[in-house]
């Protein structure tokens, strides 16, 4: 449906509209959680972000065997011999690429980065990636495109930039933003410099209750 090739609709272009749904949800709570976040925190937020990111992956990894391609792992002899020519012929070295630098090392940039830029100048960064992929192709792999595809990429980069820079807050809700992030990050305590927000009730009128007494011992 996406390329529009005549293909009726199926499971693919359902998790493409998903993975911009939930990349939305991930900009909004990166650029939050890492205002309120000390730095020195962000290896181990990091750490549960990838966490969370290989567990998805290895149960994906595995249902698919079992529910979808349940010939083919029927068809396996589960020898030892069997698995180990299994973890052999893996490719490790894209993945390990793919998990420490495309994956790790992004994610902790971006969060570093997302301390001081907002959500939409983020997003607007990430809707410049067809951009430099079409410049690399044209200068490592020396594609050219046609007009219909120059056209279709102007489009593309034109609806993402108009919708995040219109969409973007006005100036008065993002100083109040900052505000509000300042204020959550002195709510943050490290145990030794705990910090009290209870309500404090001060008296700025005199007591003139002893007023007379004072008087008259006078």
């Amino acid at each position: 449906m996406l390329e529009s090739s005549g293909s009726p609709p199926n499971v693919g272009d359902l998790l493409n509209m998903l993975s911009a749904v939930f990349f939305g949800i991930h900009m909004l709570r990166t650029e939050h959680v890492s205002r309120i976040t000390k730095k020195e925190k962000y290896f181990s937020l990091l750490g549960y972000e990838v966490t969370v990111i290989a567990l998805f992956s290895a149960s994906w990894y595995f249902l698919r065997g079992f529910f979808i391609d349940v010939e083919e792992v029927n068809s396996i002899s589960w020898a030892w011999s069997t698995l180990w020519d299994i973890m052999i012929s893996f490719p490790w070295i894209p993945a390990l690429y793919t998990g420490i630098f495309s994956t790790g090392l992004c994610l902790l940039i971006e969060m570093s980065a997302m301390c001081d830029v907002s959500a939409t100048e983020t997003a607007i960064v990430y809707g410049l990636e067809p951009l430099w992929g079409a410049a690399f192709a044209w200068i490592l792999l020396d594609e050219r495109w046609d007009i219909i595809g120059w056209i279709g990429a102007a489009v593309i980069l034109a609806g993402s930039l108009t919708v995040q820079i219109f969409g973007s807050p006005p100036e008065k809700s993002k100083k109040d933003g900052d505000s509000r992030r300042q204020l959550d990050r002195l709510n943050i305590s490290d145990g030794s410099n705990d910090l009290s927000f209870s309500t404090v009730l001060v008296n700025s009128k005199k007591d003139t209750r002893n007023l007379p007494k004072k008087q008259d011992k006078l």
